[in-house]
């Protein structure tokens, strides 16, 4: 049974990994126009909608796929990641449907699937949104067991805002916000050590 709710634990982790890591870079990509990893999506896309005026619209689609992707990559955010990632990925299929994208409906699709797979798992942190027993709905602030790990993935979040909100040169943007994803790792490194030494104190 142990062995079975590890598998499963690994199975969300990279879930998790693998739909924050599409959203972020498609969202990166966007902001550079296509000079960035780019996974899914058009990077093209803000260019097109502006010559209709929606040119504010798709960067904010873009920034949040960014914000999304972040609370998705941070295992402390990763539920509400997966909550705002509904109506993304809902709106991404509806766009490849209504534009004819052969294939890309099935793979957006999928993508929703695992994204609904998550919310299951984090069903019991949810599941206070649909009682009507508020007797039953936790009370009182908000807690944080290491307030300063969170600071330290928000810290990684900032050059990558900076890199696709600020005009500056490509190449800085790009080391910007290559920066920012190796800061994660490196926040998600020094944290398992940590782990790993209090486990054989």
């Amino acid at each position: 049974m142990f062995k079975f709710i590890l598998t499963q634990r690994w199975i969300v982790g990279c879930i998790r990994f693998w739909l924050g890591f599409i959203l972020l870079s498609a969202g990166v990509t966007k902001m550079l126009h296509g000079n960035f990893i780019q996974l899914i999506g058009p990077p093209w896309l803000i260019e097109v909608l502006a010559k209709h005026q929606l040119g504010l619209f798709a960067e904010f689609i873009a920034i949040s796929q960014i914000i999304i992707g972040f609370c998705l990559l941070v295992k402390r955010f990763a539920t509400l990641g997966a909550v705002m990632a509904v109506p993304m990925f809902l709106n991404i299929l509806m766009v490849t449907i209504s534009q004819d994208w052969r294939g890309t409906p099935y793979v957006v699709g999928f993508f929703l699937a695992c994204n609904i797979y998550l919310l299951i798992w984090d069903f019991d942190k949810l599941k206070f949104l649909l009682t009507d027993q508020e007797e039953a709905v936790p009370k009182g602030g908000i807690t944080r067991k290491n307030i300063q790990i969170d600071l330290l993935y928000l810290i990684g979040l900032v050059p990558i805002l900076i890199a696709v909100l600020i005009s500056m040169p490509l190449r800085a943007s790009q080391i910007l916000a290559f920066g920012g994803l190796i800061w994660w790792v490196g926040v998600y490194v020094w944290k398992l050590i940590q782990k790993q030494k209090n486990i054989h104190k």
